[in-house]
């Protein structure tokens, strides 16, 4: 048994199996993967890792099984918890939709390397199952519930965790009381009787951090800067899809400031703070909300035209659609002697909801001196340019 004394949960413990896997080299790569991309370009101590953010997880685990009584499941639980985000690539969701060019996320990359890497090996030595772990990783069966669901660990560990290292109390919730409300309901994690003000603070805390840290128009920007310059080495073929995969937070920003042209640019100005400026920014109304799925397939080809319209060279211009998947207000809580959705039962839910759609927005960024080609913007005139798209290829 060893003992790692973590800031946000205190002393975890890693039996045998536990260490191993978090000794192995691919778990070991998350020392250098961060937790929250280029949050430390606005927050300067968000500097932690998805490594002991996984210790964090693999704890929670531990303490929701033993409240559930999942004795025979729990250490099963635990190293899913501990290996949830190991396919999480550099700088991790920062590069989420680099994955998605592949043709899958990062809870798929995480299957992926369970199953095909010396994880599996440890594994198979404690007769423990490549095949459940990943499953319980990428959402199969009612348990992996525990692991990713609208209520469940990672979100525990990563609003506490985020809020501590930011140095903000947003993210505070009361843990041990959402915890001892848990219940197991027809293979759903519900809150139980007399847990809503307990799941309200995660919403509330859930909300607080979306709006002040994670959707902070700065570290938009910079991940939007990032995030092209890493698109530009996959298209011009610097970098190669399995070189991409392997790679830490370091080999990223050794290439990008090493690789000249567009990147590298880029990552000078991120290295020397001469970032773009938020030069648009509208509301996203129901027009937008309605065409938020073809603006994102055509992203480039909008952008580009901007650009072009404007006068701007392609590439110094960038959009930026903000979106909510909102899962938080579909947990399930007992109410009255039925199971209901949280927006349906607190007036709290259904505000917070309410201001998470008023509050989205879309931006366009740019380099500053561009400022005054885009200020007579319409956006009207690119959702039309859009549907002209979907009627000449569709």
């Amino acid at each position: 048994m060893k003992i790692i004394r973590d800031p946000i949960h205190g002393n975890i413990e890693l039996n045998e199996i536990e260490l191993k896997l978090a000794d192995a080299p691919e778990m070991q790569r998350l020392r250098h993967i961060s937790q929250n991309g280029l949050c430390n370009l606005v927050y300067p101590a968000m500097n932690s890792t998805r490594f002991e953010h996984s210790l964090g997880v693999m704890h929670l685990a531990g303490k929701v099984a033993d409240h559930l009584g999942l004795d025979e499941e729990r250490q099963d639980l635990k190293i899913a918890g501990l290996l949830h985000d190991i396919g999480h690539c550099a700088f991790s969701h920062t590069s989420d939709h680099l994955l998605s060019r592949f043709g899958f996320n990062h809870e798929e990359n995480s299957s992926r390397i369970i199953l095909n890497t010396g994880i599996s090996d440890i594994l198979n030595s404690y007769s423990i199952s490549p095949e459940k772990i990943s499953d319980l990783v990428t959402g199969k069966g009612n348990l992996s519930k525990i692991i990713s669901s609208e209520i469940d660990v990672d979100k525990m560990d990563y609003l506490l965790r985020d809020s501590y290292y930011a140095g903000v109390a947003y993210g505070i919730i009361d843990l041990e009381r959402i915890i001892h409300t848990l219940k197991l309901a027809g293979g759903e994690i519900i809150v139980g009787s007399g847990g809503l003000e307990a799941a309200e603070s995660l919403l509330i805390g859930r909300n607080m951090m979306h709006q002040t840290i994670y959707r902070h128009h700065t570290k938009r920007i910079v991940e939007s800067m990032f995030a092209n310059a890493v698109n530009s080495l996959l298209n011009d073929g610097k970098i190669t899809y399995d070189s991409f995969l392997g790679m830490d937070d370091i080999d990223l920003v050794y290439t990008l400031r090493n690789s000249g042209g567009y990147a590298g640019e880029m990552m000078h100005r991120i290295d020397t703070r001469k970032l773009f400026k938020r030069v648009f920014a509208e509301k996203i109304n129901k027009t937008l909300r309605s065409f938020r799925s073809e603006i994102s397939k055509n992203k480039k080809e909008i952008e580009n035209k901007i650009s072009d319209d404007a006068k701007i060279p392609r590439g110094f211009l960038l959009m930026d659609m903000q979106s909510s998947e909102m899962s938080e207000f579909k947990v399930l809580v007992e109410y009255d002697n039925e199971l209901k959705r949280i927006d349906e039962v607190s007036e709290l839910a259904k505000a917070l909801e309410k201001a998470e759609l008023e509050r989205l927005t879309f931006c366009i960024y740019a380099d500053p001196k561009y400022r005054d080609n885009v200020k007579n913007l319409d956006i009207d005139d690119y959702i039309q340019y859009t549907q002209t798209m979907l009627k000449k290829f569709y």
